[in-house]
């Protein structure tokens, strides 16, 4: 179309130079292109003859015509032209040096990970060594002290077996009988009793205090979790989701309409942005998936792991290891049961019935199950009695909320740490909680990270800094909930089917996201529980679902 003559090389693009276009004119023939008209509506190559009629056309519009001579609109378009190579020149250079910065990138990486690791370990040998050397502090105290305290006592006991001795030796001679008379006339075989029963309650008050290590399986767990936020890989989720997104040019069609192009119409490949595509796969990032991926700590914990429900005089176990022919196993118990009482499964595997009512009186009583003597041990009591309340295990601390009272709801919560066969210790105190904002009973409940959400309506406590929340979503009543991942809580049954995502740990902030395929079933309940990557849970109606990513079984 253009006949450009003396055309630059392309090393000197930029440079000021003046160039004879030979363009012809297409409405008059024999003429060529002088000037340019650059309106951007309009961008039409002149000539002599096309200025009067182009001019009053823009006159005829309302417009003023923008004309510059051919050689001034190509010395622009150079300049333009030099510009843009300028600026992309610099964006390979700023390129280039990305590219440089991460060549290393996975070394150095691997370097930071390794120091942050070193950094725990030196924090663990530390706490470890200070541990040790408490020990050893302590178990010399506790040597020096009991070594006094034996010695004393072993002397005590060394001179009653010689008195005795000579005894036994004066029994031996013609004056026994006078020995006989002494001994049933004064009181030294009653204080030998008595010099026993002290040893027995000696060593027994000694063993109450003897030194032993202290281990919770559960708080090691929680201390992975809090391993985690202290190191983690920065927008992993980007490049797990790299194979989903494709990175393929995108074909577009670019359609060109002015008369001096229109036979070049054609069909452009444009690559799609690189930050465009980034932006794509981020919003990916933040879909939730009904993932189970919480360790079963029932596996490390406990060795029987299974479902329950009571009836008046029997409780009722389903062993999980008999999910391929799923059946209740029968306890008969040689008690009745509390009515209206609550059973709570603790992380050791045993069970605890709290509260209810013994006969016509509202009990403040925990019993444990003892499955021998087929019984309940009465074990400890909650400061109110209270029938239907909801129990949860959580740091092995047990949690009791809500219930009833004979005239009332009950927003109360109670924590106690139960000593099994023991008295409760006269040291241990019980912390006074602050109470729900609204309570009642057969709540719904589960233990998330450090805290116990409850439902209806939905509240957080947490049980570190000992305060409750309230989320401003509604959950029906009867729904079955349980920790899935770090960061969800599944909601399931009672015509729910719901995620509670945790999308800002630093403010305690949820969304609720709706999951596809609700399954039918009706109220679920308390004590769902995970095993090798299955939800196991019992209806109110006593049948046993297993649910899974994929579906649920009734």
């Amino acid at each position: 179309m253009f006949n450009i003559q003396n055309s630059p090389n392309p090393s000197e693009i930029g440079q000021s130079q003046t160039f004879q276009l030979q363009a012809p004119c297409m409405t008059h023939q024999g003429q060529s292109v002088t000037n340019f008209c650059k309106q951007p509506d309009c961008l039409m190559p002149l000539c002599p003859k096309c200025i009067p009629q182009h001019l009053d056309k823009h006159r005829q519009q309302g417009q003023f015509a923008d004309l510059i001579t051919i050689d001034e609109m190509h010395e622009e378009t150079l300049q333009l032209i030099n510009t843009q190579l300028t600026n992309l020149n610099s964006a390979i250079q700023l390129l280039q040096q990305f590219k440089d910065s991460k060549t290393d990138a996975h070394g150095k990486l691997h370097t930071k990970l390794s120091n942050s690791k070193l950094r725990v370990q030196q924090m663990v040998d530390q706490f470890f060594e200070e541990l040790f050397n408490e020990l050893d502090q302590v178990t010399q105290t506790d040597k020096t002290h009991l070594d006094v305290e034996l010695q004393q006592m072993e002397r005590s006991l060394n001179q009653k077996i010689q008195e005795y001795q000579q005894i036994d030796q004066k029994l031996r001679t013609p004056k026994y009988l006078k020995q006989i008379i002494q001994l049933q006339t004064t009181n030294f075989l009653q204080q030998t009793q008595q010099q026993r029963v002290e040893c027995e309650a000696f060593i027994e008050e000694v063993s109450k205090h003897t030194l032993d290590i202290q281990i919770d399986e559960q708080e090691l767990y929680f201390l992975k979790i809090q391993l985690a936020q202290y190191a983690s890989i920065k927008n992993a989720e980007y490049y797990k989701n790299q194979q989903i997104q494709s990175s393929s040019s995108i074909p577009k069609n670019t359609v060109y309409n002015h008369p001096y192009l229109a036979s070049e119409l054609q069909t452009a490949k444009v690559e799609q942005s690189p930050y465009k595509r980034l932006e794509q796969q981020l919003q990916q990032v933040g879909i939730s998936n009904f993932t189970i991926n919480l360790p079963d700590f029932y596996d490390p914990l406990c060795n029987q792991k299974y479902l329950h429900y009571f009836t008046d005089k029997s409780i009722f176990i389903l062993n999980l290891e008999w999910v391929q022919n799923p059946r209740w196993q029968e306890i008969r118990l040689n008690c009745q049961v509390p009515i209206k009482s609550t059973s709570v499964r603790s992380q050791q595997g045993d069970i605890f019935v709290i509260g209810g009512y013994i006969g016509n009186q509202l009990s403040s009583q925990i019993f444990r199950i003892d499955f021998k003597q087929q019984t309940l041990i009465s074990t400890d009591q909650l400061t109110y009695s209270r029938h239907s309340s909801a129990g949860v295990f959580l740091q092995n601390k047990l949690y009791v909320l809500g219930g009833q009272n004979q005239s009332e709801d009950l927003t109360s919560i109670e924590s106690l740490e139960l000593q099994l066969n023991k008295s409760r210790s006269v040291l241990e105190t019980r912390v006074t909680l602050p109470k729900m904002n609204k309570g009642g009973p057969n709540l719904s409940i589960c233990t998330f990270r450090q805290y116990i959400i409850k439902a209806t309506p939905l509240e957080i406590f947490d049980t570190k800094l000992l305060k409750w929340i309230s989320l401003n979503h509604i959950i029906n009543k009867g729904v079955g909930m349980v920790a899935i991942n770090n960061s969800n809580v599944l909601i399931f049954g009672g015509g729910q089917y719901q995620l509670l995502k945790m999308v800002d740990q630093q403010n305690l902030s949820f969304v609720i996201e709706n999951l596809p395929n609700s399954p039918q079933f009706g109220q679920i309940q308390n004590g769902s529980l995970i095993h090798q990557g299955k939800i196991y849970a019992v209806t109110s109606t006593c049948n046993f679902i297993i649910g899974t990513p994929d579906g649920w079984t009734l």
